[in-house]
């Protein structure tokens, strides 16, 4: 998050990195109680865009010159959904935590399905808010102040410079060359005074106590897809590099904030618990879709669906 101003204070309760998790000692890993999921409308906003392709029995996006490794059916939109509410969740219902005051205009980048757009759009009905996404899954009944649109945020942008208060950028990892050059664009297009706020989740597993040993399939995992954004020319790291590439972009007075959250409801508090539930639930529905294309098509691994 950055912005000419003050940044805002931390969501109350959360976890920063330097606070150690107590473990719930009656924890069970057996525990099958995951948090509810709200499934999203699919419609398409245009027809021209729904003839998408399908690899491995998932739908992608029919854009031919993208990179983007991540499939866009019923199955994904799902999980994105339920992601959205994860961020809701541990941020007590906030869409942000910029200090907006009155905001004009609005840019939603890689929006998805639409829901923080929609949302936003409706908390600030005076503000003219436009998603922008690859794939055109979101629903065709929004709010009269909000747009979506089919676009690549990795080509120029057509909007004019100095044009937007807000720019919210969200679970984008895996998807930018160099995010310096990105940011240098977002700045481009920002009104001065107007914030930038980027939310990512971290692609690197860490535990306090040890407990992901050297070799370990999680720890592998971290170093596959580091594999893959080589050969792609992209980075999955998008927690790491966001605040040195706003910051190296010209903004100032940028605030990094470092939530730790859960995998699994083990710990004993109640609330880091519910969190643990939610992102648990949020990566078993949608491990598939994250590594399915980019395993077999990048690393040219065997197809093997796993069902849970």
């Amino acid at each position: 998050m950055a912005n000419q101003e003050a940044a805002a204070s931390s969501p109350p309760g959360a976890e920063d990195a330097n606070t150690r998790i107590e473990v719930d000692a009656a924890f069970n890993d057996d525990d099958s109680a995951y948090a509810a999921s709200l499934v999203s409308d699919t419609t398409s906003l245009r027809t021209s865009f729904r003839e998408y392709k399908w690899e491995h029995g998932r739908r992608y996006t029919a854009a031919e010159d993208t990179k983007y490794w991540g499939p866009n059916d019923e199955k994904q939109q799902a999980a994105e959904d339920l992601l959205h509410e994860m961020h809701k969740f541990i941020l007590e219902g906030k869409l942000h935590q910029a200090p907006l005051s009155d905001p004009k205009t609005a840019l939603d980048v890689g929006c998805g399905i639409g829901s923080w757009a929609i949302e936003f759009a409706d908390e600030n009905p005076a503000c003219t808010v436009t998603g922008i996404d690859l794939s055109p899954i979101q629903p065709t009944f929004v709010p009269p102040n909000l747009r979506f649109e089919v676009d690549d945020i990795n080509k120029p942008w057509t909007y004019p410079e100095g044009h937007f208060d807000f720019v919210h950028i969200r679970n984008m990892l895996g998807t930018v060359p160099n995010w310096t050059e990105f940011h240098k664009t977002a700045f481009k297009h920002i009104k001065p005074g107007g914030w930038v706020e980027q939310v990512e989740l971290s692609s690197v597993m860490r535990s306090e106590d040890g407990s992901i040993p050297e070799g370990s399939a999680i720890q592998r995992w971290t170093g596959l897809f580091d594999d893959i954004g080589d050969k792609l020319g992209i980075t999955f790291r998008a927690a790491e590099s966001a605040y040195p590439a706003i910051t190296e972009a010209g903004f100032i007075n940028v605030t990094q904030r470092i939530i730790k959250v859960p995998l699994g409801p083990w710990p004993k508090d109640k609330r880091l618990k519910s969190w643990g539930q939610w992102c648990r639930y949020f990566s078993l529905e949608g491990m598939e879709g994250f590594a399915l294309r980019s395993f077999v098509d990048v690393l040219g691994a065997h197809c093997l669906r796993s069902e849970t």
